[in-house]
C-alpha cells in the first residue's frame, strides 16, 4: 500500500507567522507609544506648566512605514532641559558671570509665540522665563517701556526690580510712562517687574518612571491580544 503525503510549504508558513508577529508587535507599539505620549503631556498640564510645554513631548515608532519584528517606540521632549529640571527638582543658578536670576512677576508682558528658556542671559541679566511661561527678558522689558529698572533691596539677600509705569485703563497690564499719558492725568506708580534671586529651586512636578513602566506593561498586554487575534 502506498501513501502520499502533501508536505506543507514551511517557508511560506514561516513568512506568514513572522508577518503576524510583526503586525501584532508594531500595532501594539504604535498604540502604547501614543498612550505614553498622552500620559506625559497630561502630567505637564496637570502640574500647571501649560499646553505649550506639554506639546514639546513628541513620539515616533520605528519602522515608520512597515511592520517590524522588533519595533521601537521613541519619545522625546523638544525642551529637555526644562522637563529635566521639573523631574529632578534641579537648582537653577546664573551663568556667564551673572549674580542673579531675574524672576518675572505677573506685571511683565508675555513673549508671543515662543517657548520660555530658564536662565537665559541678556546683557548680564538672567531671566527664568520658563518659570512664568514665556515672559519677556529684562532687556526686552526695558526696550518695551523705554525706561530703566529701579533696584531696591528685598528680603533674604534678594533684590527687587521696579519700573515707573502706568496701569492700563482696563486694569490688565501696564503701559509706558509717556508724556501723552501724563497729560491725560494718568499717574505712574512704582511697579514690581522682577525679583532677583541668587538661585531658584525647581519643584519636582514630573515623573518619567511611572509612564515608562506603564508603557512596557501596556505593550506586552497589547502584543498578546494581537497575537491571540491573529491566531
Amino acid at each position: 500500500m502506498k501513501f502520499e503525503v502533501e508536505v506543507p510549504d514551511f517557508a511560506k508558513v514561516m513568512r506568514e507567522a513572522e508577518g503576524g508577529v510583526a503586525r501584532a508587535a508594531t500595532v501594539a507599539m504604535r498604540a502604547t507609544t501614543g498612550d505614553a505620549l498622552r500620559e506625559l503631556r497630561g502630567q505637564v498640564t496637570s502640574a500647571g506648566l501649560g499646553q505649550r510645554l506639554a506639546n514639546t513631548w513628541r513620539g515616533n515608532v520605528y519602522p515608520k512605514s512597515r511592520n517590524g519584528m522588533n519595533p521601537a517606540g521613541y519619545i522625546y521632549s523638544r525642551a529637555p532641559d526644562i522637563i529635566d529640571s521639573f523631574v529632578r527638582g534641579a537648582t537653577i543658578r546664573p551663568v556667564g558671570g551673572a549674580k542673579f536670576l531675574w524672576i518675572p512677576t505677573g506685571n511683565v508682558p508675555r513673549a508671543s509665540a515662543r517657548m520660555g528658556r530658564i536662565g537665559r542671559q541678556s546683557n548680564g541679566k538672567m531671566s527664568a522665563r520658563g518659570l512664568k511661561g514665556g515672559a519677556i527678558t529684562p532687556e526686552e522689558c526695558e526696550n518695551r517701556f523705554n525706561t530703566d529698572f529701579i533696584i531696591r533691596r528685598g528680603k533674604n539677600g534678594n533684590l527687587l526690580a521696579f519700573m515707573q509705569l502706568i496701569r492700563s485703563r482696563s486694569g490688565r497690564g501696564v503701559r509706558a510712562n509717556t508724556a501723552g499719558r501724563q497729560r491725560q492725568g494718568r499717574a505712574a506708580t512704582l511697579t514690581l517687574m522682577y525679583t532677583l534671586v541668587p538661585s531658584a529651586r525647581m519643584p519636582k512636578l514630573l515623573d518619567l518612571d511611572r509612564p515608562a513602566a506603564n508603557w512596557s506593561a501596556a505593550f506586552i498586554a497589547a502584543f498578546t491580544r494581537g497575537l491571540e487575534k491573529n491566531w
